[in-house]
């Protein structure tokens, strides 16, 4: 069986030259959020990072709070909130105070943080010692959001909540900040990149929704599975339209057209100076590389490889097919994700590129269900 339609998302990482300032940052991701919300766009997701010159944006609450006043529909979420930097108790009263704030358009992304220079920079050695926290962090938060009284002191965290026996002689009213309609409205969604990433069992196991960066089919049926059998082995029932796929994208009105414009766009300089190097250290070309057949080496790779198998490039109607093609192959999927590139100084081909995806592409791709 097949469903016509995908809804379409936008991943704010953010990708912009280590040149632009904050404030520019800050006010070209507002631009693209209120394009997004008024091509109908659902989600849009924003990165947390504190070292990155090419993905600066610390405070990613700061950026959902500015575009509530600009949107009307989209939903917005931090993705993720690196939990071992944060003191449990303050995020989880933050979080729900803004998800009431943004009366239901807020979800939440949560990780451990997979970069060493954030964690150098929060006193850590490397990033071994985090996924243990995230853990703790959460399981602290959850009790925050049950409203019980509790103290409670972990091995790297503590939290509480204050109840009739905490009360100091008179009488304090404790603030309802919970999520938005409670907890279970709470949408939690947590990433993945490499074949191996342990975040999809993570995730299902906890009933929380997977986004898959894409690094080729191998990697993308990899998330997918290990996120579905984590799902039924907690009881849960796993479906794909809870699946999100992020991907590179560029759409013009043919072909060749869309293939000399993106070569001018912030998107091929960020996998020039940037991506490409991670990539290559890491490995992430593998499925990449076997999925298109090449007799090519990772360190290789050019413009007019990233055209044909990285980047989804084309008219819309290539858009489409590429789509289709590669559902047939991984299972369906119920969200594509536009990653953001900078746009500052030319922004209409990449602006007028995410409008088509929402009004001529996603409508019509056809996904198995």
């Amino acid at each position: 069986m097949t469903k016509t339609g995908l809804q379409c998302g936008i991943f704010m990482t953010p990708y912009n030259p280590p040149s632009r300032t904050p404030r520019q940052v800050f006010d070209w991701a507002l631009d693209i959020a209120r394009i997004a919300d008024e091509a109908g766009y659902v989600d849009y997701m924003i990165g947390e990072h504190y070292t990155l010159g090419w993905e600066n944006i610390p405070m990613p609450e700061a950026i959902i709070a500015a575009a509530a006043q600009t949107t009307k529909s989209i939903r917005f979420a931090p993705m993720a909130h690196l939990l071992p930097y944060h003191d449990p108790a303050t995020l989880a009263i933050r979080i729900g105070w803004l998800s009431q704030v943004m009366e239901g358009r807020y979800f939440l992304g949560v990780a451990p943080g997979g970069h060493h220079t954030d964690a150098i920079l929060h006193g850590f050695d490397g990033i071994g010692p985090l996924p243990p926290m995230q853990l703790e962090a959460l399981g602290l938060m959850e009790r925050v959001w049950e409203r019980k009284p509790f103290k409670e002191k972990g091995k790297y965290f503590q939290a509480g909540f204050p109840g009739p026996d905490t009360m100091p002689e008179y009488w304090v009213e404790v603030a309802d900040n919970n999520p938005y309609g409670g907890r279970d409205k709470l949408e939690i969604a947590v990433t993945a990149l490499s074949m191996n990433s342990k975040s999809m069992e993570f995730a299902g196991a906890r009933d929380y929704s997977p986004i898959s960066f894409f690094g080729g089919t191998p990697q993308m049926k990899a998330h997918w599975d290990t996120w579905a059998q984590a799902m039924e082995k907690a009881g849960h029932t796993p479906e794909r339209s809870r699946m999100r796929v992020c991907r590179d994208i560029f759409i013009a009105d043919t072909d060749a057209e869309a293939k000399r414009l993106v070569r001018k766009t912030g998107l091929m300089q960020t996998w020039h100076k940037y991506l490409k190097e991670i990539y290559v250290k890491f490995g992430l070309f593998g499925g990449i590389i076997a999925d298109s057949g090449k007799d090519i080496t990772p360190e290789d790779i050019d413009e007019e490889f990233l055209i044909e198998h990285v980047i989804l490039c084309g008219s819309p109607e290539t858009v489409i097919e590429k789509l289709e093609v590669l559902a047939d192959k991984v299972g369906g999927w119920g969200q594509i994700v536009a990653n953001q590139h900078d746009s500052i100084d030319d922004p209409k081909p990449w602006e007028e590129s995410l409008r088509r995806l929402a009004s001529e592409v996603c409508p019509k791709v056809k996904m198995p269900s």
